[in-house]
């Protein structure tokens, strides 16, 4: 699955908040593949504005260098379980679009 900044810094959002000890350790596994490094901060130029609590990076760079994670069967299971349990909530458009594109992945 290919997976662009603005992907990895929704992602924590879609692993499900409650569970078993094997899937806490599943998903710390997921987390660290898809966290964003000290290098890659740099990189992207990836700068947090504190005032209005929001992040930029550098979207061309990003756009050509996605990070590819691969999951294992179970932990599609486990992410579409999230995907799932959120599907009633409200989020923004762009987060719903994220869900599907990784919904997708999963599915195809």
């Amino acid at each position: 699955m290919e997976l662009y900044i603005k992907d990895r810094l929704y992602f924590p959002q879609i692993l499900p908040q409650k569970g078993s000890f094997l899937e806490f350790n599943m998903k710390k596994e997921i987390l660290n593949r898809i966290l964003i490094t000290d290098e890659e901060k740099e990189k992207f130029n990836i700068q947090e504005n504190a005032e209005s609590n929001t992040l930029t990076w550098d979207a061309k760079l990003d756009k050509e260098n996605p990070i590819t994670v691969d999951f294992s069967k179970q932990e599609l299971e486990y992410i579409t379980k999230g995907i799932e349990s959120i599907s009633s909530s409200a989020y923004p458009d762009d987060f719903w679009a994220f869900v599907e594109k990784v919904y997708n992945a999963i599915n195809a």
